[in-house]
């Protein structure tokens, strides 16, 4: 980091709680900015040995105890909770008490509620669920909503996915598997005809083309609750689907229902953790569509971008946590200049996609080719 004058700004003081894959990612994209200064939070001994040989600034500290985290948190400008859902609240509530702007890669459930009812009373800015989805695709939509005419259906299809198929299932560990199957297992949020809905996971399973290479997709996650609030009526259907290689679905339908592990989804947790690889350099697809209702073929707004890993200071950074580590930093900038951070929270979608694109750490997401402008084939579901 470049040394300061005495009449430079103090750094953006950012703890990044949690120092797994994301919580390192982020930590390596902010070091590359001098307004920012940061510290990593983590109270286990693998979190120190990530941040060690990259001399990234560490701290031993368990998110479960309030006084580690208003100790760490002493003048800090906002916080970061990387990590799973359930101890995200823990984090809300120091960032509460300390008066700091809070985020977080959280989804939607309990956790988030908790998260929501801290913010009522924080003189901070709360902005959850950041990161892929929920998160950046909130901004993606509304503005393929808005160049649409009437009420257009839109489909939203992002998938995590090996350089190629690995094994039956096609897939590998590359993000939280937790999140995975809830996604798997719950139902999907969504709107259809403009209204509330909830459709079963892995149904609708369809074949997808992209760019000449084949793949499957199928109902799975949720839109987020303040997005089909924001959206219910002005539009038809709004729904989530998981892009995966062809035979995903089925396999699962084997695990989860003629194996019975839907009952002991534990035990499917653990099968994965010990018998899927663990993949470092995934590929990210981000498809979603927009199409008025009664339109002509061809007429409508998409978006389509792959995304590919990069290499910070010698760490590969996979494709999904790139993109995820690069909206949080986009979203701490902005409120580093004071461009978005009213008290309470702040959803996804109330900050301007315009403002996102322009962000040095976002912008690179949004190039030319982010626009789809080439052919998105997509088959009946079965």
């Amino acid at each position: 980091m470049a040394e300061r004058t005495a009449n430079e700004p103090r750094p953006f003081k950012v703890v990044i709680v949690g120092a797994g894959r994301i919580g390192i990612a982020l930590a390596l994209q902010l070091r590359e900015a001098p307004e920012f200064e940061l510290l990593l939070a983590d109270p286990t001994e693998p979190g120190r040995r990530r941040a060690r040989p990259l001399a990234l600034p560490f701290a031993e500290a368990d998110p479960a105890h309030a006084a580690d985290l208003d100790r760490v948190l002493a003048e800090a400008d906002a916080v970061i909770a990387a990590l799973p859902s359930p101890a995200t609240p823990m984090v809300a509530a120091a960032a509460r008490r300390r008066g700091c702007h809070y985020l977080d890669l959280g989804d939607d459930g309990a956790a988030l509620e908790a998260v929501r009812n801290e913010a009522h009373a924080a003189s901070g800015c709360f902005v959850a669920q950041c990161g892929i989805s929920p998160g950046l695709v909130s901004g993606l939509v509304l503005d393929l909503a808005a160049r649409c005419e009437g009420k257009p259906d839109i489909e939203v299809r992002i998938g995590g996915l090996p350089q190629a198929p690995s094994g039956r299932l096609g897939y590998g560990l590359i993000w939280d598997v937790d999140a995975t199957l809830r996604e798997y297992t719950r139902a999907s949020l969504a709107l259809i005809d403009g209204r509330e809905a909830e459709l079963a996971p892995l149904s609708q399973v369809s074949p997808l083309s992209l760019e000449g290479r084949d793949y499957e997709v199928f109902v799975s996650g949720t839109i987020p609750a303040t997005l089909r609030r924001r959206l219910a009526g002005t539009i038809g259907n709004l729904t989530s689907h998981t892009i995966r290689y062809p035979g995903h679905a089925d396999q699962m339908a084997f695990l989860l229902d003629e194996l019975k592990l839907r009952e002991r989804v534990y035990l499917l947790r653990n099968l994965f953790l010990n018998a899927l690889p663990e993949i470092a350099d995934d590929r990210l697809l981000i498809s979603i569509t927009a199409t008025p209702r009664g339109a002509a073929s061809g007429d409508g707004a998409d978006f389509l971008r792959e995304v590919e890993p990069l290499t910070i200071d010698g760490v590969s950074i996979g494709a999904m946590r790139r993109t995820a580590a690069s909206h949080v930093a986009a979203v701490l900038d902005l409120l580093r200049l004071g461009l978005i951070g009213k008290p309470g929270l702040l959803a996804q979608e109330d900050i301007p996609l315009a403002l996102l694109r322009d962000n040095r750490f976002l912008a690179w997401f949004f190039g030319a080719a982010a626009e789809a402008a080439r052919p998105i084939a997509v088959g009946a579901p079965r």
